[in-house]
């Protein structure tokens, strides 16, 4: 198994060990190849006494010293009456799905011996950062903004992290990347090529349990998630494993959707979503990627409102579904999509209500 780093927009190729966060031409974002080998079955390629994310190593990189606290190997569960299954991404180590994409950072972190490595998040890709370098023996920095919610925020302490609190989710991550030291590497998850590369074991593993569905519904903030999805069934195509790839829908709140309004304009009327608080990326940086996908597949993106979300997250609790409101909002989307009834969706429940108990302890008026 082989993989090259690039930038696929002007061309230029890096060192995997790399530790530009960017293109340095093109200030664009670096993109991960894997180069698939021929095999007839999809079991040659897994290590079949591993269990979660690392039992694909063989098709992720840095997987020779993985740092790992037992991400991956989510359980779904079929809502029968619906015609949806939800993969149960808050089962994670840390709470949410960001756990696969952290793994696969801070692993290579640990294999070319960067000692200290800085992140900027709303919440859960911070608390998985801490969480693994801490696993690593690595030193952390996490950017929040300064309404993260407090559980999120005292969790990323707890790990042994320093907290960093900025205006708003926009400095966060201006001021992860300007005070950058020398000796630092930065995994922000909204540019980390490696970071894609844990999110599409989540892929193998609907493949191997038989569970491919006609489409997926993914909340979308930089798409991490969502690309990685897409990666995973993009190879699995390619290795000849799946003939055709599941429809892709994006889902965001209306207070920030720039997918949205790059495929279909200004939103007229915006009735807020400031409860979707981890999809607040103004600007995604892996925009045009997010948008191929979503064309390639025939799939669209939606977006939803507070009432929207608020109805969607006591259903699912009703459901004995126990998720944060951004996780929420695919759920949401899916309730309003009539196109969506005859159809097999899958949706991530990215992740988990007990982070955000202060939130819903207002909604449910307790």
């Amino acid at each position: 198994m082989s993989f090259r780093l690039l930038c696929k927009v002007c061309g230029k190729n890096y060192s995997l060990k790399t530790n530009h966060w960017r293109c340095v031409s093109c200030n664009r974002p670096l993109n991960l190849v894997t180069e698939l080998p021929r095999c007839d079955q999809f079991d040659q390629l897994v290590e079949k006494n591993e269990r979660g994310i690392w039992r694909y190593k063989r098709l992720i990189p840095f997987s020779e010293e993985s740092v790992s606290l037992g991400e991956g190997n989510t359980p779904v569960v079929e809502m029968k009456d619906e015609g949806a299954k939800l993969k149960l991404e808050y089962f994670s180590p840390t709470g949410s799905f960001k756990d696969r994409g952290a793994a696969v950072s801070v692993s290579r972190a640990k294999c070319i011996g960067v000692r200290s490595i800085v992140e900027d998040s709303s919440g859960n890709a911070g608390i998985a950062a801490a969480a693994y370098a801490a696993r690593a023996s690595i030193r952390a920095r996490i950017y929040v903004p300064k309404d993260a919610p407090l559980a999120k925020r005292v969790m990323i302490r707890a790990c042994g992290a320093d907290v960093v609190e900025c205006e708003s989710r926009k400095d966060a991550s201006a001021r992860a990347v300007g005070e950058l030291k020398e000796n630092e590497l930065y995994i922000g998850h909204t540019w980390d090529p490696f970071y894609i590369e844990g999110m599409k074991t989540v892929a193998f593993e609907l493949f191997e349990s038989k569970c491919i569905p006609d489409a997926v519904m993914i909340p979308v903030a930089s798409g991490t998630l969502f690309l990685g999805l897409f990666k995973g069934f993009l190879e699995l195509n390619e290795l000849g494993f799946l003939d055709k790839i599941p429809k892709f829908y994006a889902v965001q709140g209306e207070s920030c959707a720039p997918l949205y309004e790059a495929m279909y304009g200004p939103i007229r009327a915006i009735r807020g979503s400031a409860l979707a608080d981890g999809l607040r990326i103004d600007a995604p940086p892996r925009k045009e990627e997010i948008l191929n996908a979503i064309r390639k597949t025939s799939g669209e993106v939606l977006t939803v409102n507070d009432d929207e979300i608020i109805g969607a997250l006591k259903d699912l609790y009703k459901k004995g579904i126990i998720v944060e409101p951004t996780s929420a909002t695919a759920y949401a989307a899916f309730k309003r999509g009539k196109d969506l009834k005859n159809e097999n969706v899958l949706i991530p429940m990215t992740g988990t209500g007990i982070k955000t108990v202060d939130k819903i302890s207002k909604l449910f008026i307790f």
